[in-house]
């Protein structure tokens, strides 16, 4: 194997030099073939626009992307090409709410060399003192839209999962597509570093949608996990309306409508009370977090004091 320190640069000494060490997380989502209802890229690009960041290193996409296989987007005005979308893979030191560092890896999953990235990646892990990776992952399930999102957590170290998301006994085996993330978790673990991952379970009849409700789920998940205070209340507004707009949009056809009905019997009497989702899996429910809970009460309370005070003077 080459040198996996060839695959990756350091953006800038001094900001490297700067990385706090020792406590960090290191997140992680690099959505592939599956990335239902583009849960994963919507969490991640969400993280990059409401938190302050700075690049740290940048991978060498050539080398891990094959560009025929998933090619970029090209933006043609009628006369020529303004714009070609290479993606970047490439990692963050980003800051919460609270001003904790934490290190965010984003872009693509890789096509080509998954165990020389692995690698790299570990290299970094070990380099700035990385405390514990963890992954978010959407995949297609047969629920409905209409009831909350199940997540099912992993690790290489089963002392790092909720134990209500643990199953008594033995869990069943499933053979299933290995994802980049599942190998660099395994990877992690033969190196001696904590790895953990989130995966949402998203209709399967939205896969191939914007879903931001699985973002909203996955990063309240990642953030009850690693401490991380993280600004959800603008993506629970976002999530609201699309629901929203996908209630309005389903309302109208009735063969939908008896799929979600059917859908909604068999969540129902899996999820009651059992905590179990398909195929025996251990999982939890997505619940808002106390700040989103008070945040949209205090909105409700704003617009209640808005509609007094207009009532009279329109009377």
């Amino acid at each position: 194997m080459r040198d996996p320190r060839e695959l990756y640069a350091f953006e800038s000494a001094d900001v490297v030099a700067a990385v706090p060490r020792g406590s960090l997380t290191l997140v992680h989502a690099l959505p592939g073939i599956v990335d239902a209802g583009s849960a994963s890229r919507i969490a991640a690009a969400y993280l990059r626009d409401s938190l302050r960041h700075v690049r740290l290193v940048t991978f060498d996409a050539d080398e891990l992307l094959d560009y025929r296989g998933s090619r970029p987007q090209a933006t043609f005005d009628g006369r020529r090409f303004t714009e070609i979308d290479v993606p970047e893979v490439a990692l963050y030191l980003m800051y919460d709410d609270a001003d904790r560092p934490f290190l965010l890896l984003d872009g693509p999953e890789p096509d080509l060399q998954w165990r020389r990235f692995a690698q790299a990646l570990i290299d970094l892990v070990e380099f700035f003192d990385v405390e514990r990776v963890v992954s978010m992952n959407a995949v297609p399930m047969a629920v409905p839209h209409t009831r909350p999102i199940s997540l099912i957590s992993h690790a290489n170290d089963e002392s790092l999962l909720d134990p209500t998301d643990q199953l008594p006994g033995d869990s069943p085996e499933m053979i299933v597509p290995a994802s980049f993330g599942a190998y660099l978790e395994q990877e992690l673990g033969r190196a001696d570093h904590p790895a953990m991952g989130f995966v949402a379970q998203i209709p399967h009849y939205l896969t191939r949608s914007d879903f931001p409700a699985g973002a909203l789920a996955l990063l309240r998940r990642v953030s009850t996990a690693t401490g991380l205070e993280l600004p959800l209340v603008d993506l629970g507004d976002l999530t609201d309306a699309a629901g929203i707009a996908l209630g309005e949009t389903l309302a109208g056809i009735e063969e939908v409508q008896g799929v979600v009905a059917s859908l909604e019997e068999t969540y129902d009497a899996m999820h009651d009370g059992e905590g179990m989702g398909p195929a025996g899996l251990a999982t939890s429910i997505d619940m808002p977090t106390a700040d989103e809970i008070a945040d949209h009460f205090e909105r409700f309370l704003a617009r209640r004091d808005d509609e007094g005070s207009a009532g009279p003077e329109q009377g």
